[in-house]
């Protein structure tokens, strides 16, 4: 199983409250990012009230249209004239209503979606780097102290004093040669 935090505590404390902080920056964006589309989303009502009050008065036509239908002689024809001119009249505002609503709401999830991705990127490109490098360093700690081959103690003085060594500028080593 791949180490997830140090085992230094003042580095998995570093690690965890970075972790966390982008949990809740996740959170707060993909909140903040739906509240927007339910509020832009709200104005869709405004296609539906257009739609609907097409609907409408088709239902107001066809009422008339019955009513006039029982008239005598020209009852018949001027019923189907009537429903004729308010379907024709009311199918417009119901395909423009129903078009609104459908744009409305593009709108609202595409101007949603493009504020959750900036502000989920521009933490991510800073914080996905970073994480990813300390779990390279941490697992290559974790490999080579943890699950390593043990090697003998004087092995390890050895390969310590080594690095010790290598590490020394050419200034103090000379002051530590006898």
């Amino acid at each position: 199983m791949p180490k997830l935090w140090s085992e230094i505590r003042r580095a998995r404390a570093m690690e965890i409250i970075a972790d966390a902080a982008m949990l809740i920056w996740v959170g707060s964006w993909t909140t903040l990012s739906w509240r927007l589309y339910n509020f832009l989303a709200g104005f869709a009502r405004a296609g539906r009230s257009i739609r609907e009050g097409g609907a409408s008065l088709n239902t107001a036509g066809d009422q008339i249209g019955e009513a006039l239908g029982r008239a005598p002689v020209i009852g018949h024809r001027m019923a189907e004239l009537v429903r004729l001119a308010f379907s024709s009249a009311s199918a417009r505002f119901v395909e423009f209503g129903g078009t609104l609503e459908r744009v409305i709401l593009i709108i609202a999830a595409l101007l949603s979606f493009v504020v959750l991705v900036i502000a989920l990127n521009l933490w991510f490109q800073r914080y996905l780097p970073w994480r990813v490098e300390r779990l390279r360093t941490i697992g290559a700690a974790h490999r080579a102290i943890r699950l390593a081959v043990k090697a003998g103690e004087s092995e390890i003085e050895r390969l310590l004093a080594s690095r010790a060594l290598h590490r020394l500028s050419y200034r103090d080593l000379l002051a530590h040669t006898p």
